[in-house]
C-alpha cells in the first residue's frame, strides 16, 4: 500500500531558527534579569498603571507573527525568529507572577520553571531536526523558494549580522580552546575527580569545606549521587575501552543537566548557570571525543 503524502511542507531552516528562537529567548532572561539588578528593579507606572515587560514580550511575538503572515522571504523568517525569542524571553521572564496569588516576580521555584520550560523546549525543537529526513517534494519547494527569495543570511539586520559575528566569535575561541592538545583528557580528570568527591560527600566518605552540601535539596542529592555512580561505572570500564567509560561519563552529565540541575536552579536561582556552562564544557569535551572514536571506527 502507497505511503499518503503529507500535504505539510516542512521549513529546511527549522533548526537554525528554532535554535535562534531559543538561543534569544535565554539570553534576553539573563539580560532582563541582569539589568533590572543593577538597576534596582524599576517599573514604567504612568499613574496608578504598571506595564510589566511581559507586555513587550507579547508585543515583540505579536511582531514576530505579523512578519510571518506578511512575508515569505527565510531572511524575514529569521528576523521574526530573533523578535519572537526576544518576546519569549521577556514574557517567560515574568511566570513567578502569574503562577502565585500575590503577583510574585520573585517566587523562588520560577528560575527552576522556567529552566525545566527550556529543556522541554529543547527536547521538542531537538525532535523536529532529528525528525525523518525530508521528502522529495519539500526539498524542492524549499529549493524554489531560496532560488527566487535568497536565504535567511540575505539580510541587511545590523542585529542579525551583529549575533552572527557573535555566534562565530564564540564557535572559533570555543574551537580552539576544545582543541588544545590534552585539554579533553585533564577536563576528564577534572570531571571524575570532582563527581567522585560529591559522591564521597553525599556518602559521608569526605567532608571537604570548599564544597558544601548542607544547603543541597534531596533530589539534587539523588540526582548527585546517581552521575557520581555513573562516573563510578566510567572509571571501572577504563582498563577494557576508554569510548565505553565516556559513554558513561556522558550519562553521568545528562543526570546533572536534565535533574539535578533543575533542584540548583530552585536552590541557588541564576547563580547556578555557572555549573550549568561547566557541565556543558564538559559535555561538549566527551562529545568531541565520542565523534572522533566514531569517525575512526567508521574508517576502520
Amino acid at each position: 500500500m502507497r505511503k499518503r503524502q503529507s500535504p505539510l511542507v516542512r521549513d529546511t531552516d527549522t533548526g537554525d531558527l528554532l535554535e535562534l528562537l531559543m538561543v534569544i529567548a535565554v539570553v534576553t532572561i539573563l539580560v532582563n534579569r541582569a539589568f533590572l539588578a543593577a538597576t534596582g528593579y524599576p517599573q514604567i507606572s504612568p499613574g496608578n498603571l504598571h506595564i510589566a515587560h511581559m507586555l513587550w514580550g507579547g508585543f515583540l511575538m505579536f511582531i514576530a507573527l505579523v512578519m510571518l503572515f506578511r512575508y515569505w522571504n527565510p531572511s524575514v523568517r529569521r528576523l521574526a525568529a530573533f523578535f519572537g525569542g526576544a518576546g519569549f524571553g521577556l514574557f517567560i521572564d515574568e511566570l513567578g507572577k502569574f503562577i502565585t496569588d500575590n503577583n510574585d516576580y520573585f517566587y523562588k521555584p520560577t528560575i527552576a520553571m522556567i529552566y525545566v520550560i527550556f529543556i522541554l523546549m529543547y527536547l521538542l525543537f531537538r525532535g523536529y531536526a532529528e525528525k525523518s529526513k525530508l521528502s522529495a517534494r519539500e526539498i524542492q519547494v524549499n529549493k524554489h523558494l531560496r532560488s527566487d527569495l535568497g536565504d535567511m543570511h540575505d539580510t541587511s539586520s545590523k542585529v542579525l549580522k551583529l549575533y552572527d559575528a557573535a555566534k562565530e566569535r564564540f564557535e572559533e575561541i570555543f574551537e580552539k580552546t576544545i582543541n588544545i592538545k590534552g585539554l579533553v583528557s585533564v577536563m576528564m580528570i577534572v570531571f571524575v575527580v570532582l563527581n567522585l568527591i560529591q559522591l564521597g560527600i553525599v556518602f559521608g566518605i569526605l567532608s571537604p569545606g570548599w564544597l558544601p552540601m548542607n544547603d543541597t535539596s534531596g533530589i539534587s542529592i539523588i540526582g548527585i549521587t546517581i552521575s557520581g555512580i555513573l562516573v563510578l561505572f566510567g572509571v571501572f570500564m577504563l582498563q577494557k575501552s576508554l569510548y565505553c567509560a565516556f559513554l558513561w561519563f556522558k550519562r553521568a552529565i545528562l543526570v546533572s543537566i536534565f535533574i539535578t540541575h533543575i533542584f540548583l536552579f530552585y536552590q541557588s536561582q541564576l547563580t547556578a548557570i555557572w555549573g550549568l556552562a561547566i557541565d556543558l564544557f564538559f559535555y561538549a569535551g566527551i562529545e568531541k571525543y565520542l565523534r572522533k572514536k566514531r569517525s575512526e571506527m567508521a574508517s576502520t
